[in-house]
């Protein structure tokens, strides 16, 4: 049974959460003489390392945001939630004014992992997991209700792992800060709007 299949039992409210991973991360590598080209080294750019093997497949991912509990997380109480495996492409994300899913759900909801990029900094010594995440709610009309967007940034120390060092430590590493990024997001989606004084 896919991941899809499982979400689908979760509930049998009328209120949709459809939900896609992001593409495997990309690598984002800071050094001396080297300004921080993405995925320098798939480029072909001289002095650039090789990209650490990723755990963040998209798959991997997908059973992370199952596992992830995204109706409570996100306030969306008696929601459905559909996982989509496939990312999606970024003029789809970008260009589609209304519901991505085919829905005729009164009530819908879309989480999209946007980008997920491995930030490599060898000068401040600081690594770290950033994510780009999109939500919007629709109701009855062709138009969002609500469109927010955020980027997420957990420090890592593991991950990436070096030669002599456990490479499970630095996994458990990266996929901990996977669900501390949706953890991120879901506050600051929910965080209360600024009052004018």
């Amino acid at each position: 049974m896919t991941l899809s299949a499982h979400a689908h039992a979760q509930a049998d409210g009328a209120c949709e959460l459809h939900v896609w991973p992001a593409t495997a991360p990309m690598n984002l590598y800071i050094g001396f003489g080297h300004g921080g080209i993405i995925d320098g080294s798939t480029k072909g750019r001289e002095g650039y390392p090789a990209a650490p093997e990723n755990p963040l497949s998209p798959d991997r991912q997908a059973q992370l945001l199952f596992e992830a509990g995204l109706p409570d997380l996100l306030k969306l109480p008696g929601y459905r939630v559909t996982l989509h495996p496939e990312p999606l492409d970024s003029r789809t994300i970008r260009t589609t004014r209304g519901r991505i899913a085919e829905s005729t759900a009164p009530c819908y909801a879309e989480l999209i992992v946007d980008d997920l990029i491995l930030n490599q900094n060898t000068i401040s010594g600081g690594n770290g997991l950033r994510g780009s995440f999109r939500f919007r709610t629709f109701g009855t009309d062709p138009a969002p209700m609500r469109a927010f967007g955020s980027w997420t940034l957990v420090k890592l120390s593991a991950f990436p792992p070096k030669p002599n060092e456990d490479p499970d430590k630095g996994i458990a590493e990266i996929v901990q800060a996977f669900r501390a990024s949706l953890v991120q997001f879901a506050e600051a989606l929910n965080k209360p709007p600024r009052t004018k004084r």
